[in-house]
């Protein structure tokens, strides 16, 4: 007798241990080594209540945290504590970060349901933008005819012209092979590749990442215009660095140390 298997919908987030040194690199000539680390652990705790309340909205919805774990990774790392919920933990796989998104999403992607994979390093994006993501890939799907559901893709495109979420129900080879990781145009090439191998896209709101002291003074200057329930681990990591109420933006010269 064949049995039908659940739809089983999948958040993952794609993480680093905050180590002092190895993350938000970029950001340690304005906060010190052990400030950027302390941000981007508030990063991580933001990340936790977005994927929570995620969870809350849409039941179905199975949490994987993707960590690109260090080298000697044999080390004892407290990951639950630095990304708490119910998440099911590994260590991401591939040489590229191409090959191990693809190996994220083609995990859970055979487990029944499409899968939306998100970064770490947007403070304050909201709940709906992801659920939106999973609402599109089942409207999609669902106006899509023949014996096979439609390839069906989503897009969050990133201030810096990359993007900061990718969901796909189905993943084909090769989505992800030839792209410029780090470039000013991974949006569009990966928009075209996938349009290219018949893939129905939906575009989500633009967002910005937070590597730069220019990111930093916008990340402020966002937080200033919020509701203060936004992004509250990293308000609070923001006003313990800089001495100053979260929102108040810094001079340039400032930022940049």
């Amino acid at each position: 007798m064949n049995s039908i298997l659940p739809r089983t919908e999948s958040l993952i987030l794609f993480a680093r241990p905050p180590i002092p040194g190895r993350v938000k690199t970029r950001l340690i000539p304005a906060l010190g080594t052990e400030g950027a680390m302390s941000l981007y652990r508030a990063f991580l705790a933001d990340a936790a209540e977005m994927a929570a309340a995620i969870r809350k909205a849409w039941p179905s919805a199975g949490l994987t945290a993707e960590w690109a774990m260090p080298d000697d990774s044999h080390a004892p790392y407290p990951l639950p504590s630095w990304l708490p919920g119910p998440f099911l933990h590994r260590a991401q796989s591939g040489h590229d970060l191409g090959a191990r998104m693809a190996a994220a999403l083609g995990r859970r992607i055979a487990h029944g349901g499409p899968a939306v994979l998100v970064g770490t390093d947007f403070p304050g994006l909201p709940p709906e933008i992801v659920l939106e993501a999973f609402d599109a890939l089942a409207r999609l799907e669902a106006n899509s005819s023949g014996p096979r559901p439609a390839r069906c893709a989503v897009l969050g495109p990133a201030r810096d012209g990359g993007y900061y979420l990718i969901g796909l129900n189905r993943l084909e080879a090769g989505i992800f092979s030839g792209l410029e990781w780090g470039g000013g145009r991974v949006f569009e090439a990966q928009s075209r590749i996938l349009a290219e191998k018949g893939y129905r896209i939906h575009t989500l709101p633009e967002w910005r990442d937070v590597d730069t002291p220019g990111d930093l003074k916008a990340l402020r200057a966002r937080l200033a215009e919020s509701p203060p329930e936004t992004a509250p681990n990293t308000r609070a990591a923001l006003e313990s660095l800089v001495g100053s109420p979260a929102g108040q933006v810094q001079p340039p010269d400032t930022l940049s140390g």
